[in-house]
């Protein structure tokens, strides 16, 4: 017997249907034309159709009542087209990065939660390059997601939220996955000012026993961090005298990622481990 979709699934197919019937071809549609063409009622396409227009994704013609794709896709678009070009200026850098280090090598993005949902922000690896002779067993592959909070990325991505955005981010009891894990909220929110006042986030085995990491935030033009670059390891590798150098080469090079997003920001000294 077949799966009937749930009325809500069903008139959400139904909106996708008539989005997706806008072409350079057929940049207006009409409420009877559609009607006809998706096999429909037509009250049932004009309720959709003004669904979509009270949204942003339609506009309607006052004269001749025909709707054309509305102002609201191009912002999203754009959205998606700045990602995309987030992931294909920072490649080569991460390649280069996993060479020069020889250990895992990350873009990372912050995931937020819809408000009221009571889940709290997680970070997903978009791009990974890892030497092949370094290959290190779950170190976040791409699409991994993981808890925010104990992850160097995770810290850097979180620092540069706004102080009402945390409440929603950071749930109150924060998990321990290792015993190095911060659990304390107050301490946490500790850690996130130093991230913002030197620049980069740390992890030592906060996430995984044994495993170490290191990140830095990128800017776009607008100045908003919308990534973070970092680097992982064994801890028995990556010791606090080589986490040192990696956070320098890290805020050096998601430097220059950001100036190539468009990104201006004042001349200053790299801080350092020992500052």
């Amino acid at each position: 017997m077949p799966v009937r979709a749930s009325p809500g699934v069903q008139s959400l197919e139904r909106a996708i249907a008539i989005l997706n019937s806008f072409s350079m071809v057929q940049p207006e549609r009409g409420v009877g034309e559609l009607s006809r063409e998706l096999q429909l009622h037509k009250s049932t396409v004009s309720r959709l159709m003004a669904a979509l227009e009270r949204g942003g994704l339609l506009d309607r013609d006052p004269d001749t009542q025909r709707y054309r794709l509305g102002i609201h896709i191009l912002v999203l678009a754009a959205q998606v087209a700045g990602f995309l070009d987030l992931q294909e200026v920072a490649r080569p850098f991460l390649k280069a990065l996993s060479v020069e280090f020889r250990e895992s090598v990350n873009l990372v993005v912050l995931d937020l939660p819809s408000p009221g949902t009571g889940q709290s922000a997680q970070v997903v690896n978009v791009e990974q390059f890892v030497p092949l002779a370094r290959q290190v067993k779950d170190i976040g592959r791409v699409g991994r997601r993981m808890s925010s909070h104990a992850t160097a990325a995770g810290k850097v991505l979180l620092a540069s939220l706004a102080a009402e955005i945390m409440p929603e981010a950071l749930p109150t009891h924060l998990q321990a996955f290792t015993p190095a894990t911060i659990v304390d909220r107050d301490h946490f929110l500790e850690e996130l000012a130093l991230v913002r006042q030197q620049g980069y986030a740390l992890a030592r085995e906060e996430l995984e026993e044994g495993l170490n990491a290191v990140a830095a935030p990128i800017y776009d033009h607008s100045g908003h961090v919308v990534a973070a670059v970092s680097a992982a390891g064994p801890a028995y590798r990556v010791t606090p005298d080589t986490l040192s150098h990696l956070a320098e080469r890290l805020v050096e090079v998601a430097a220059e990622i950001s100036q190539l997003l468009g990104y201006l920001r004042p001349e200053k000294n790299i801080p350092t481990m020992e500052e």
